[in-house]
Protein backbone atom coordinates (compact mmCIF):
# COMPACT_ATOMS: atom_id res chain seq x y z
CA UNK A 1 0.00 0.00 0.00
CA UNK A 2 1.19 3.25 -1.04
CA UNK A 3 1.80 5.86 1.63
CA UNK A 4 0.53 8.92 1.43
CA UNK A 5 2.83 12.17 1.73
CA UNK A 6 1.26 14.76 3.97
CA UNK A 7 0.51 18.11 1.93
CA UNK A 8 1.75 21.62 2.37
CA UNK A 9 -0.29 23.59 4.91
CA UNK A 10 -0.39 27.01 4.81
CA UNK A 11 -3.03 28.04 8.20
CA UNK A 12 -3.43 26.11 11.17
CA UNK A 13 -5.64 26.35 14.39
CA UNK A 14 -5.79 25.05 17.56
CA UNK A 15 -8.37 22.80 18.26
CA UNK A 16 -10.41 22.81 21.38
CA UNK A 17 -12.28 19.79 22.54
CA UNK A 18 -15.54 20.13 22.62
CA UNK A 19 -19.09 18.36 21.97
CA UNK A 20 -21.04 20.93 20.24
CA UNK A 21 -18.53 23.81 19.04
CA UNK A 22 -16.99 22.99 15.43
CA UNK A 23 -13.56 23.21 14.23
CA UNK A 24 -12.70 25.99 11.58
CA UNK A 25 -14.12 29.56 10.67
CA UNK A 26 -17.60 30.14 9.26
CA UNK A 27 -17.47 31.81 6.15
CA UNK A 28 -19.78 34.81 5.26
CA UNK A 29 -21.26 33.24 2.04
CA UNK A 30 -23.21 30.41 3.32
CA UNK A 31 -22.73 30.34 6.98
CA UNK A 32 -20.94 26.96 6.95
CA UNK A 33 -17.65 26.28 8.75
CA UNK A 34 -14.63 25.41 6.68
CA UNK A 35 -13.29 21.90 7.46
CA UNK A 36 -9.69 21.20 8.29
CA UNK A 37 -7.73 18.81 5.92
CA UNK A 38 -5.92 17.21 8.75
CA UNK A 39 -5.36 17.06 12.75
CA UNK A 40 -1.78 16.89 13.77
CA UNK A 41 -1.50 15.20 17.01
CA UNK A 42 1.09 16.38 19.76
CA UNK A 43 0.24 13.91 22.14
CA UNK A 44 -0.80 10.25 21.67
CA UNK A 45 -4.23 9.34 22.51
CA UNK A 46 -7.78 8.66 21.23
CA UNK A 47 -9.30 11.39 18.94
CA UNK A 48 -13.30 11.48 18.75
CA UNK A 49 -13.98 12.78 15.36
CA UNK A 50 -17.26 14.16 13.71
CA UNK A 51 -17.68 13.89 9.78
CA UNK A 52 -19.96 16.94 8.32
CA UNK A 53 -22.93 14.20 8.26
CA UNK A 54 -22.53 13.75 12.23
CA UNK A 55 -20.96 10.35 12.34
CA UNK A 56 -18.37 10.03 14.71
CA UNK A 57 -15.22 7.71 14.27
CA UNK A 58 -11.91 7.28 17.03
CA UNK A 59 -8.84 6.96 15.68
CA UNK A 60 -5.62 6.12 17.90
CA UNK A 61 -3.21 8.29 17.71
CA UNK A 62 0.26 8.30 18.37
CA UNK A 63 2.13 11.81 19.08
CA UNK A 64 3.44 14.00 16.06
CA UNK A 65 1.05 11.92 13.87
CA UNK A 66 -1.08 13.53 11.39
CA UNK A 67 -4.55 12.50 10.64
CA UNK A 68 -5.84 13.29 7.28
CA UNK A 69 -9.35 13.53 7.78
CA UNK A 70 -11.72 16.61 7.55
CA UNK A 71 -14.19 16.62 10.54
CA UNK A 72 -16.09 19.47 11.52
CA UNK A 73 -15.43 18.66 15.36
CA UNK A 74 -13.38 17.02 17.42
CA UNK A 75 -15.30 15.25 20.60
CA UNK A 76 -14.35 16.36 24.37
CA UNK A 77 -15.86 12.55 25.54
CA UNK A 78 -13.60 10.01 24.81
CA UNK A 79 -10.81 12.00 23.17
CA UNK A 80 -7.86 11.17 25.15
CA UNK A 81 -5.35 13.22 22.75
CA UNK A 82 -3.82 16.76 23.25
CA UNK A 83 -2.27 19.27 21.38
CA UNK A 84 -3.85 18.83 18.59
CA UNK A 85 -4.33 21.20 15.38
CA UNK A 86 -6.39 21.35 12.72
CA UNK A 87 -4.21 22.37 9.42
CA UNK A 88 -6.01 23.76 5.98
CA UNK A 89 -4.94 24.60 2.60
CA UNK A 90 -6.09 27.79 1.79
Amino acid sequence: MAVQTPAAYNKWLAITKSDTIAIGETTAGDGNAVLPDAIFVGGAGNVVAVSPSGDTATFAAVAGSTILISPKRVNSTSTTATAMVALFQV
